[in-house]
């Protein structure tokens, strides 16, 4: 990896590019073991081993890794709107979020649930005419983001941030404050606080227009924790001791969840014993929601720190990567599905086995479709890096 140039915080190109592999490894995890809602799911039975192995995998990333990403896009919104001023700054994130978001919603959504999934066998039931007609006629576009709903909620954090800077009167913002051990306390009780009570009304693996508002708490939380982020230099002063303390409590709370979901995960009916955990008066859910707060604020720390220390420089292949990331995440979701159900159905394998086979083959297939997309025209303009 080359050396650091000029003032480019690389490592947060490069952080944002973890992530969204791990976007495409989740949703690899989620076709091999039915945790959360997918296009195409194995029918397969999962032994308990290989669920539980799916499912921390699963839950842990989904602790941190989209919360991580609101962060880093609050904290380049402050500097954006301060740069280029409220109108222009709007301008810029209705075109870069809302239309991949709308293209997804219109042309890759309906391909992928007619021809790629199948879903419900529907080329059995209609034709694609048919289909695509009742798709739009009965708003099931509306929901049809996929994906790309975090570009869709993105755009309102980001409208909703630029309305309030609009109104608010201007204030000295004073001495910047420090982030440490006792606001990233703070930050995870709210985070829990939030949660919880939401997941009373809705529970996981609820939606409304493809928004999981059961984890949105964390979500606008962490896009508040970018702007204060960036207001008071907390990357550049992001101290690297309580980063790796913060590490070292994700591995440990990784742990204590599979202490905690291993009857659930053994049981005879895994479904029904997971329930609790999804929400309401119990404390499986208050522990899971106790849970996702701490290791969201924890994991978020220590991959801040990690990566600013260890993973700050880039070299032609690695910038390759980081440019098509975003490409990567609008077009990765027809692929995993393709490659889902062409060869998990035919593997004679644990389920632990088949997700890496999926998740090693789905990450080199959507970079590479996704540097063909960059050079075809009119598609490289909708997944500028």
């Amino acid at each position: 990896m080359a050396a650091v140039t000029g003032q480019r915080a690389y490592y947060v190109d490069n952080l944002r590019l973890a992530m969204i592999v791990l976007v495409v490894l989740v949703h690899a995890g989620v076709t091999v073991s039915g945790l959360g809602s997918w296009y195409y799911v194995d029918p397969a039975p999962k032994g308990p081993l290989s669920f539980l192995a799916l499912t921390l995998f699963q839950a842990g990333c989904q602790s941190f890794f989209m919360g991580l990403l609101f962060f880093l896009a609050g904290y380049y919104a402050r500097a954006s709107l301060l740069k280029k001023g409220g109108v222009e700054f709007v301008r810029g994130r209705l075109v870069r979020l809302g239309l991949p978001a709308l293209f997804y919603m219109a042309v890759l959504n309906p391909l992928t649930i007619y021809w790629l999934a199948d879903s419900s066998g529907v080329q059995g039931r209609m034709g694609f005419g048919t289909f695509l007609a009742g798709y739009f006629a009965k708003g099931y576009v509306f929901g049809g983001s996929g994906p790309l709903w975090f570009a869709l909620a993105l755009l309102a954090f980001c409208l909703a941030y630029a309305g309030l800077r609009g109104l608010l009167p201007r204030r000295d913002p004073g001495p910047a404050r420090p982030f440490g051990g006792r606001q990233a306390l703070g930050l995870a009780l709210l985070c829990f606080a939030g949660t919880f009570l939401v997941r009373l009304r809705w529970h996981m693996g609820s939606a409304v227009l493809n928004m999981q508002l059961p984890y949105f708490t964390q979500y606008v939380l962490f896009f508040a924790w970018g702007l204060a982020a960036h207001g008071n230099g907390w990357l550049q002063s992001l101290d690297a001791g309580l980063a790796r303390r913060c590490l070292l409590l994700g591995a440990a709370g990784l742990a204590l969840l599979a202490v905690t979901i291993w009857p659930a995960a053994s049981a005879p009916d895994v479904a029904a014993a997971l329930a609790p955990f999804r929400g309401g008066w119990t404390w499986q859910a208050a522990f899971l929601s106790a849970w996702e707060g701490g290791m969201g604020v924890a994991l978020s720390v220590g991959f801040l720190g990690l990566f600013r220390e260890r993973c700050n420089g880039t070299g032609p292949f690695l910038k390759g990567l980081t440019d098509s990331a975003f490409a990567v995440y609008v077009f990765h979701a027809p692929l995993v599905v393709v490659l889902g159900r062409l060869l998990v159905p035919r593997l004679e394998a644990p389920a632990l086995a088949k997700f890496l086979v999926l998740g090693a083959l789905s990450l080199p297939v959507s970079f590479a479709a996704a540097w063909l997309v960059r050079r075809t025209p009119l598609l490289k303009d909708l997944v500028k890096a």
